[in-house]
């Protein structure tokens, strides 16, 4: 495994964060019942149910509460990913570069 480029997994999580922190705005609105359903609005809704799943499945949201429990929650999903989506693009970049040498 190689280096982790540092500047593709700071663009990931800043791109990822903003989306989850729409997504969250998005599920916190449906919850409250002030949510217009539009196609969008779904897709953010189901979208939001992905970005919440690490932290939720082991019990983070019980451990933790307030604003400081969800933005915990949030950051610790999205350090996640991004370092995924990383790998994601870091492995097609390694394989462009070997496909095109051959």
């Amino acid at each position: 495994m190689k280096k982790i480029n540092i500047h593709t997994y700071f663009i990931t999580f800043i791109l990822l964060f903003v989306l989850a922190a729409i997504c969250s705005l998005i599920g916190y609105a449906n919850d409250q019942g002030t949510l217009v359903f539009t196609p969008v609005t779904e897709f953010l809704m189901k979208v939001h149910s992905v970005f919440r799943f690490p932290t939720d499945a082991i019990g983070y949201s019980g451990l933790v509460k307030g604003m400081y429990g969800l933005l915990g929650g949030v950051i610790l999903n999205v350090l996640l990913y991004s370092l995924a989506f990383e790998r994601f693009i870091s492995g097609l970049k390694s394989l462009t570069r070997i496909v095109i040498k051959a």
